[in-house]
């Protein structure tokens, strides 16, 4: 047997758990080996002062007073967690808010927007075609989803310019 097989096994043969013939090589060793026999001298001394200290006793209300203490203890620990949670919480609701203000920001310095819109004129000239086409009826032009409230005032702006002009034709034709 070698030290190391025998410092692994100390402690079972120290307890005295070991089968027969590793008792009988572990003794061996000990008469061989003087740092393992000095090592294991020092660890039985140990124990055996261990083993000779007197026991202690608490006192009579140490059980209620410690579990006192441990509820005390689980309770600002639970406090500072919550606590903790709802600052964390709010740091990322802060920083998310920060974040995307910032993005905003800068997608809308990015984007150009033209100050005058300027159209090109429009020249408009009624011929016997367009004449014949009539104002579309109120109720159609109503019932056209366009999203904007004005939707059907510029339907007919749109079409005034022909409807005078057939008027015009019709009555100058008589």
């Amino acid at each position: 047997m070698d030290c190391r097989d025998f410092r692994e096994n100390h402690l079972a043969f120290v307890d005295d758990t070991l089968a027969g013939i590793e008792l009988v090589g572990m003794q061996m060793h000990l008469t061989e080996c003087e740092s393992c026999s000095r090592q294991d001298a020092i660890v039985r001394r140990s124990l055996m002062l261990f083993r000779n200290l007197p026991t202690i006793e608490p006192s009579p209300d140490f059980s209620a007073r410690l579990q006192q203490r441990l509820d005390d203890v689980k309770l600002a620990d639970a406090t500072a967690t919550q606590s903790g949670r709802a600052r964390k919480l709010a740091t990322s609701v802060i920083a998310t808010s920060v974040v995307m203000l910032g993005y905003i920001g800068v997608s809308l310095r990015e984007v150009d927007y033209p100050q005058d819109i300027t159209l090109p004129p429009v020249v408009a000239l009624a011929s016997e075609a367009d004449a014949t086409i009539a104002a579309p009826a109120p109720e159609m032009v109503a019932s056209v989803p366009a999203g904007l409230p004005i939707w059907t005032a510029a339907l007919f702006a749109e079409q005034t310019p022909i409807h005078f002009a057939s008027i015009d034709l019709t009555s100058t034709a008589r």
